[in-house]
């Protein structure tokens, strides 16, 4: 049987879909195929910048003065009109995002210092080889742009020009190899996504494409159209009708370029007055200005609309600037929004970035702003349904520019200030609902798909390395209330061998708070868990007593605890400080905690640097009481009202205060439960700094504290430590995530 023959588009297509079944069907188990899809995105990057390059230079290079100086000033104001709506039009529709309900675990990426953005070194190439080599487009499109006009302006620019065409020649032909691992490399790329891709995660993409498809109705069918009504007499319904044939094949091809032609023949249709409707196939015979078909400047029309189409192809249009909303969706999806100056910014290098390929731009400008890498597989697994739009919008906004900037050229615009300010209440009504409408459906659509909280009040204590509980290793009581707790007689040689008279008594009394998540806390079962508790059990362990007993403490009975005998050492996130190591002594330092506050979402920014926070008026600050935190509060806010507070209800659920002051470690666990705050490191963050040791008797003997810190240095040294902080701050909890569903785990339950 002969096989059907299909275009590139068509197998590309074909990927697609066999990438989302074979993600479908063998699940995670994709992931096998990353370090493949991060080849062909490599590989498809080969002939992108030079391209680039080449073209613009030869594009600019090869248009006559005359034409230039004519239309070059109109041209360029109406680009930049172009692009003031499309940013504004993208950037609006951020709005539409719901409010994300989105927490994590602390991470020490959160204490990674962002560069900042150099601009000079974006846009000033002072080494143009450097800006090719190291992928900066803004900087390499300025260069080419310049060697353009220079060339334009020499006489004798044909030679060079030709050497040039053939170079684009080849690259073209390179990027026509490439091309054939398309099919394969959309398959790789869609089914490790769709493999990976949580129902959650796929429920987010939803949110992107969806409002691309409104963001595109709204600009390619409305604002376009009614923005070329206003600088000239052309009717609405006409515009569409020229405009429809190109539109329709770019939806369906997810290619603008090969409807260049068609865009061409629709701006000629357009001022000649024959538009083919796309219902009746009739022609349309219009008369905005006179008898048009038969106007002596139809060759005019033509010629200026063979230069602008193509010219206008090399340059960002509405097309060409979808990875805005895309960059703002990532910023939303991973709950980090940026603020004001960082759009501005994102507006500033993003624009030059999309002379090049959308694809490498994307690369960049996450980098830029600080955001994951790993979202660029959702741009490239979106490409076919992103595309079905981008083509479309690209099509209208090149003969948007090209008809607007022929009537300017050839004085048939006339500016309507009327309709223009009817189109622009129009547009702004319809844009409201639009957004308000997405907004509505997206936060009834992601409702009930957070599961943070779960996440930390699930956790349990980590099996032993034989998969037996520590609890059931090592006999447990939990005391809630110190006056359940029975009395201790001291024996003779109290203070004398701390570990005799541990191990000869069997119990290993520790003093515990429950208000130090994750370090201790109960969950959800009530059990008392926490990096603090397991480290209790390694050193009953290690001290071979059979049984431990945890005791309620508080921050201001820490000495006394002690020196009681209540317990034998406190392993509750104790800060270490002057104050304290005269009244205790304590082992060497355990963990290192970064002070922060927690905040309400949208107020990050605004409790980073200590000395905004201590010039703010009428503050109000949290701090847990009876802890060494209450004092640290007075000494770095004296203008603020600190609020002592005995549980995390009274800051989140009371509101008695604006910002909550606690080691960041701790906050983010917080946060889990309370998705809707976040959390802001003091920064510089190496310079607020506090120490968590476990605390003994004032008078305990050397030998015992000299054990506990051989204990500690043992544990540092095989890997103990940093296990327990992986699994408790960072929350690094093996199996913790479901396999994703699929055909073979799921349905023909052929692996586990």
């Amino acid at each position: 049987m002969r096989l059907l023959r299909l275009n590139l588009t068509s197998w590309i297509l074909v990927g697609f879909i066999l990438g989302i079944v074979t993600g479908l069907f063998f699940g995670d188990l994709c992931s096998v195929m990353k370090p493949f899809s991060e080849a062909f995105i490599k590989i498809w990057q080969i002939t992108i910048l030079p391209s680039v390059a080449l073209s613009l230079i030869v594009g600019i290079g090869s248009l006559k003065r005359n034409t230039a100086k004519a239309i070059a000033l109109k041209a360029f104001l109406i680009l930049l009109l172009l692009w003031v709506i499309c940013v504004v039009g993208y950037f609006s529709f951020q709005l539409a995002f719901p409010p994300r309900m989105e927490a994590s675990f602390f991470s020490t990426q959160d204490l990674a210092v962002k560069g900042d953005l150099n601009l000079i070194d974006q846009f000033i190439p002072s080494n143009p080889f450097l800006s090719l080599s190291d992928g900066i487009i803004p900087a390499t499109v300025l260069f080419c742009l310049f060697l353009g006009f220079a060339l334009m302006l020499d006489d004798g620019n044909g030679p060079i020009l030709n050497i040039l065409r053939s170079l684009l020649r080849a690259l073209d032909r390179m990027t026509h190899i490439i091309s054939r691992t398309f099919p394969v490399g959309i398959f790789v790329i869609t089914a490790v996504t769709a493999g990976t891709l949580t129902f959650e995660g796929f429920l987010d993409l939803q949110v992107f494409l969806i409002t691309l498809a409104a963001a595109a109705i709204l600009l390619g069918l409305v604002v376009m159209p009614l923005l070329v009504t206003c600088f000239t007499t052309f009717h609405y319904r006409d515009i569409i009708a020229a405009s429809s044939r190109a539109m329709l094949l770019a939806f369906s091809t997810g290619t603008e370029f090969i409807t260049l032609p068609l865009i061409t023949d629709g701006v000629e249709n357009l001022f000649s007055g024959r538009v083919h409707t796309p219902d009746t196939g009739n022609a349309s015979v219009m008369d905005p200005v006179g008898d048009q078909e038969q106007d002596p400047g139809r060759g005019d029309v033509r010629s200026y609309s063979e230069i602008l189409v193509p010219v206008a192809y090399t340059f960002p249009l509405l097309g060409g600037l979808v990875p805005f909303l895309f960059i703002l969706f990532v910023a939303w999806l991973y709950q980090n929004p940026l603020s004001l100056v960082e759009q501005l910014k994102l507006v500033v290098v993003g624009i030059p970035s999309f002379f090049g390929s959308s694809k490498l731009s994307v690369i960049s400008l996450l980098d830029l702003m600080h955001l994951p890498a790993d979202a660029y597989n959702l741009y490239i697994s979106s490409g076919i349904l992103r595309q079905a739009f981008v083509a479309p919008l690209s099509v209208i906004s090149i003969f948007s520019f090209s008809t607007i900037t022929i009537a300017l050229t050839t004085n048939r615009a006339r500016f309507r200030w009327k309709r223009a300010i009817m189109s622009i209440l129009v547009v702004l009504l319809l844009a409201a609902l639009l957004i308000a409408g997405l907004h509505a459906g997206f936060t009834y659509l992601l409702a009930g798909t957070y599961h943070g909280s779960d996440r930390i009040t699930g956790m349990e204590l980590p099996p032993d390395p034989e998969g037996n509980r520590l609890d059931r290793i090592v006999n447990t009581t939990v005391y809630l209330h110190r006056e359940d707790v029975p009395a201790i007689v001291p024996a003779a040689s109290d203070r004398k061998d701390e570990i005799r008279q541990i191990r000869e008594r069997g119990v290993l009394r520790v003093g515990y708070n429950s208000n130090n998540v994750p370090f201790v806390f109960f969950n959800d079962k009530g059990e008392l868990v926490g990096y603090d508790v397991e480290m209790a059990y390694d050193l009953a362990r290690t001290l071979n007593v059979s049984r431990i007993e945890f005791v309620p403490i508080t921050g201001t009975t820490l000495a006394e605890s002690l020196d009681s005998g209540y317990c034998d050492i406190i392993m509750s996130a104790v800060m270490v400080n002057e104050e304290r190591l005269d009244q205790m002594k304590f082992t060497d330092p355990t963990v290192t905690v970064h002070l922060s506050f927690v905040v309400p979402d949208g107020k990050k920014e605004e409790f980073t640097q200590l000395d905004a926070v201590q010039k703010m008026d009428g503050l109000r600050v949290a701090v847990y009481n009876n802890t060494a935190l209450v004092k640290v509060a007075h000494q770095l806010l004296p203008r603020a009202t600190i609020v002592p507070i005995d549980s995390k209800e009274e800051f989140f659920a009371g509101g008695k205060a604006d910002a909550l002051m606690i080691p960041a470690e701790e906050g983010y666990t917080l946060t889990l439960q309370y998705p809707f705050f976040d959390v802001a490191i003091i920064e510089p963050y190496d310079s607020y700094l506090m120490m968590y040791g476990y605390p003994v008797a004032k008078d305990s003997s050397e030998s015992y504290l000299l054990a506990l810190n051989y204990w500690i240095t043992m544990e540092k040294d095989y890997g103990m430590l940093e296990k327990k902080y992986d699994y408790w701050v960072l929350g690094k909890i093996p199996g913790s995530v479901e396999p994703r569903w699929s055909v073979v785990r799921n349905v023909l339950h052929w692996t586990a």
